[in-house]
């Protein structure tokens, strides 16, 4: 899990990481991974299902609070746009997977 919360901060001190729902939605730059806390609403995992599948890239359901990972407070969904870091995520999903 302290490799998902390295490359989170990676992403948000290059500014590749977007947080909040609209902010999601209306986002023009090609997404490579979401991830959504498990305490999100159903609308707001449909709106990850969604966009994952507008993007044609993965969505996770994390375990622990995103609020833990990202040190950003009462955020619920994020969205990394860096390709690398959305690998490394990828690689290590079991840790955070529910």
């Amino acid at each position: 899990m302290n490799k998902i919360i390295s490359y989170i901060g990676f992403a948000k001190k290059s500014r590749a990481l977007i947080t909040g729902q609209t902010s999601i939605k209306r986002a023009r730059q090609h997404i490579n991974i979401i991830l959504v806390c498990n305490t999100a609403s159903d609308n707001l995992k449909n709106l990850a299902k969604n966009v994952a599948v507008k993007n044609n890239c993965p969505y996770i359901i994390t375990k622990p609070l995103l609020e833990d990972l990202t040190k950003i407070k009462d955020v619920k969904i994020i969205a990394i746009l860096d390709e690398n870091l959305a690998n490394g995520i990828i690689n290590e999903r079991e840790s955070i997977e529910i």
